[in-house]
């Protein structure tokens, strides 16, 4: 029996040793893209001295820190206010190894490409899509996290693939670019998705280096009362 555990124990290690955990969190800093006013621009800087402790210490201010900059989670309470639900309500068991599929779409790096149904329903990762999964699309964009054209390039989703996606129902949608609608061109697609009690995870970063249509997602956002949507830290486990 002893060495039956052992065995156990060590196949056990080796499978956990084949996982590889992928950060797909964008990272907070100075001067980081923002969508506008009245979004502030975001100051990362070293906190004055404390003067009532005798010993140094470091801290850092982050001005313009807001619920949508960096990666974000969001309940459909940004839309519909107090008809939904705040994000601390959203269980912390909820958000941790939730079954996902990354849809890669390839490099969208032209300008305002759009996510077609075609490209959603035909790609060789949705056949692994079921109810409740996470499903997050991959246009090769978290490269771009430092660009200036980072939001104004951004590919969107038409209408159309929007309603294929939420015909999945997936429990949360995500992708590594910023602009799902085309302002100059909106698609209506919101009151479709946020009326389909979709949490959103955006943007992300590192999709594209899961290699795998398969991976187990935690985003764990900042404990904060009273909001829609906060950073998180997000990551994929991928074996």
């Amino acid at each position: 029996f002893s060495l039956l555990c052992y065995k156990l124990r060590k196949y056990y290690c080796e499978v956990r040793s084949m996982e590889r955990i992928i950060d797909i969190t964008g990272e907070i800093h100075t001067g980081m893209w923002s969508y506008g006013f009245p979004y502030p621009e975001i100051t990362v800087s070293p906190m004055t001295k404390v003067d009532w402790v005798a010993y140094n210490t470091h801290a850092e201010v982050i001005e313009g820190f807001n619920s949508q900059c960096g990666t974000y989670l969001e309940t459909p309470a940004h839309y519909l206010g107090d008809k939904s639900y705040p994000l601390i309500d959203v269980p912390v068991s909820k958000l941790i190894d939730i079954p996902t599929v990354i849809v890669d779409l390839g490099d969208l790096s032209g300008i305002r490409t759009a996510v077609t149904r075609e490209m959603v329903e035909n790609n060789p990762a949705s056949k692994y899509i079921t109810e409740g999964c996470a499903i997050l699309l991959c246009a090769h964009w978290g490269d771009k996290w430092k660009d200036a054209d980072y939001l104004s390039m951004s590919p969107y989703i038409t209408l159309e693939a929007m309603q294929w996606l939420v015909d999945q129902k997936p429990f949360l949608m995500g992708s590594d670019f910023p602009t799902w609608d085309n302002v100059q061109n909106s698609q209506g697609f919101w009151d479709l998705f946020y009326n389909s009690n979709i949490l959103m995870l955006a943007p992300c970063v590192n999709l594209e280096k899961v290699g795998k249509p398969t991976a187990k997602l935690t985003a764990l956002p900042i404990k904060v009362e009273k909001t829609c949507c906060i950073p998180c830290r997000a990551v994929l486990k991928a074996e």
